[in-house]
């Protein structure tokens, strides 16, 4: 998951639990409140009923001890219209009256004893059960409990504010993910913008493609910009110093390189029939040989990096040209025991330079030439695709570990498995900065057959 995405998801995550703690919070809240507004509401109410009930006892039955079902009776009558559903039980827990003419008397038939014998003790009971609330009160005349008030109210009402209020949060919650994921797009995408830029600096300082980190602000990241583009003006200053270096060493080489090999030559057939010295003046001259080759590829590889090779470009039959290499080429792979096959479409035209095309074809089959077994056989085939001509070379050679792909086109690099194997480790190099120059490409795969097939990219000329 990119960091982007991961922002976006811990924002929303981060929103989520808290709108849910909130949303939590908000609705026990009301839960509260309601349920505290409700009991001192019946509270308020049992107080008015209970001063009503003792005044009318009074009046009835003074010197009673005992509340009549005639009183409670008459009490539900006129109480039962304002506050609802009520009863009235005598301190033996019998039912005298109710305001809901269905309900049965008997104290065996309510759920709420509980809250009766609590109201029977002189205190004030309050329960609710299945969306209704129950509060009971003593009705108390002369210091004495004749009575229980009971009073029945139902909490539609409170449970319908709080789905009201759910729903509104669900609501609201999506609205606010919708707009949140919005923002957090927006934070993502301009937090983590300069992260990408410095990120595709990295690739192309890979690349060896120095281009500067655009800076904007002063932050952290900015500050780490700014190191990155000194690094990166460090490090071209360091490759620039290390060209110029390795060209001069290789330019002053060339002359005493030049005589060394003239000198060998001419010992080579001077020396007579003395074998051993034959022998040591021979390894001199190969040597010699080598190493001319080796300089004059080094001075090759720094004019073409540092501009300053020419190329002569002309219209090429690019098909001509990879034919003729390919015949030049069979003697040297007939000597490995290799064999050359090649498909080749006709006609195909390219703007280049002929001699340096000739090398980085030369380069190609011969390393495909080199690093294949004998009687195995290495494939050519150019065709044209799009705008341009490819032209892949295939063997069935010791082939490259994938993760040396991108590093054997850096000049001296050799694979590891190809270590024990004559090279320079430079021509595929020259062979790249030749092609680019070109406005080509190539690279290297694994081959469907095992070794390695090189792909060679040209744009046409029409």
């Amino acid at each position: 998951m990119k960091l982007k995405e991961k922002l976006i998801v811990y924002y929303l995550s981060a929103a989520f639990v808290i709108l849910f703690f909130v949303g939590l919070f908000t609705l026990n809240s009301i839960k509260n409140l309601g349920i505290n507004t409700i009991e001192q509401q019946l509270t308020g109410q049992s107080s008015l009923a209970e001063l009503y009930i003792t005044q009318l006892h009074a009046i009835q039955n003074e010197n009673s001890d005992d509340l009549s079902a005639e009183t409670s009776k008459f009490v539900i009558g006129k109480l039962g219209l304002v506050f609802g559903n009520i009863r009235i039980y005598d301190k033996d827990f019998k039912l005298l009256a109710s305001s809901k003419a269905n309900t049965s008397l008997g104290i065996s038939d309510t759920q709420n004893r509980e809250i009766l014998e609590a109201a029977s003790n002189g205190s004030y009971a309050y329960i609710v059960r299945n969306s209704t609330a129950y509060f009971a009160s003593p009705i108390t005349f002369k210091d004495s409990i004749i009575g229980i008030l009971e009073i029945i109210y139902p909490m539609s009402f409170l449970q319908g504010l709080i789905n009201g209020v759910s729903n509104i949060l669900l609501i609201g919650t999506f609205i606010f993910a919708i707009l949140l994921a919005l923002i957090s797009i927006f934070i993502a995408s301009r937090l983590t913008k300069p992260i990408n830029r410095l990120a595709k600096a990295a690739d192309n300082y890979a690349n060896r493609i120095f281009s500067p980190v655009e800076i904007k602000g002063s932050d952290e990241i900015a500050q780490l910009s700014r190191s990155f583009n000194e690094m990166g003006i460090q490090l071209q200053e360091y490759i620039l110093r290390q060209k110029q270096f390795v060209s001069n060493v290789s330019h002053e080489l060339r002359t005493p390189l030049t005589a060394i090999k003239g000198y060998s030559e001419l010992l080579y057939e001077e020396v007579g029939d003395r074998p051993d010295l034959k022998k040591a003046v021979f390894h001199l001259k190969n040597e010699s040989d080598r190493l001319y080759k080796l300089v004059n590829e080094v001075l090759t590889l720094s004019r073409i990096e540092t501009g300053r090779e020419e190329f002569n470009m002309n219209r090429l039959n690019f098909s001509d040209l990879v034919n003729d290499t390919v015949d030049k080429m069979l003697i040297r792979a007939q000597n490995n025991g290799v064999k050359i096959t090649s498909d080749i479409e006709s006609d195909v035209y390219v703007k280049g330079d002929k001699e340096k095309l000739v090398q980085v074809v030369v380069n190609l089959i011969d390393n495909a030439v080199k690093y294949s077994p004998s009687k195995s056989v290495v494939r050519l085939n150019l065709f044209k695709e799009s705008n341009e001509v490819i032209l892949m070379i295939s063997d069935q050679g010791i082939g490259i570990p994938e993760k040396e792909m991108s590093k054997v086109f850096d000049r001296f690099y050799r694979a590891e498995n190809a270590q024990r194997i004559p090279g320079t480790g430079l021509g595929l190099s020259i062979a790249k900065h030749i092609v680019e120059a070109h406005n080509g490409s190539i690279r290297l795969t694994a081959g469907i057959e095992g070794g390695t097939t090189a792909i060679l990219s040209l744009p046409i000329d029409s």
